[in-house]
């Protein structure tokens, strides 16, 4: 069976950007078919379209495949594993980099957290059922940075553990895993697809 790879580029992100080409390269030169696609509408993400979006590309999934996500395209991936589970399918190993966890918050708080940018309000407001993407999400790793701009480090980590009980990585000073914080290269994510 053919080990196929994932990554899911975030909102306004793009698949040249930071560490992702780095890790299509390492994960192609060790066999697995990597899939680094520009996401639709990457300015103004929808949850309906990514989802449907990441469901038309991997088609049917297995232990083979690994999904890596960062921030906005983590919690997409996130909610297609619910989809997944729900279906009574599931993935090999899910790799989350730069995102926290949809709790389903009110919209006066979801707002706050989005400093008013409303592209971002239904990712923060629409919950998703962690009993779901724990059945799809295979070996689960969660990396998240000590000084991320927009992910508190605090909630995040405990709203996995509780949600998902993954593997969590703690990177330092990281940001938020993007071009803005200059990285080329995303070692812990390489070794969390193919550990």
């Amino acid at each position: 069976m053919q080990k196929r790879a994932f990554i899911i580029h975030g909102y306004l992100g793009y698949p040249q950007e930071a560490w992702l080409p780095w890790l299509k390269g390492e994960l192609g030169g060790r066999g697995f078919n990597v899939s680094l696609p520009a996401m639709p509408h990457a300015e103004s993400p929808t949850i309906a379209e990514w989802v449907g979006f990441i469901a038309g590309l991997v088609g049917e999934p297995d232990e083979q495949t690994v999904m890596v996500g960062h921030s906005i395209g983590a919690q997409a991936v996130v909610r297609y594993l619910e989809r997944l589970g729900a279906a009574g399918k599931s993935v090999g190993k899910t790799v989350l980099v730069a995102s926290g966890f949809p709790m389903g918050l009110p919209r006066a708080e979801a707002v706050a957290m989005a400093e008013g940018d409303e592209v971002l309000v239904p990712w923060l407001t629409v919950g998703v059922d962690a009993g779901m993407i724990k059945k799809a999400a295979g070996t689960c790793t969660v990396i998240l940075s000590d000084d991320d701009p927009y992910i508190e480090l605090g909630r995040a980590e405990a709203e996995f553990r509780a949600a998902l009980d993954p593997h969590i990585v703690i990177e330092h000073s990281k940001g938020h895993f993007n071009d803005d914080s200059g990285l080329t290269e995303l070692p812990s994510a390489l070794q969390a697809a193919i550990s």
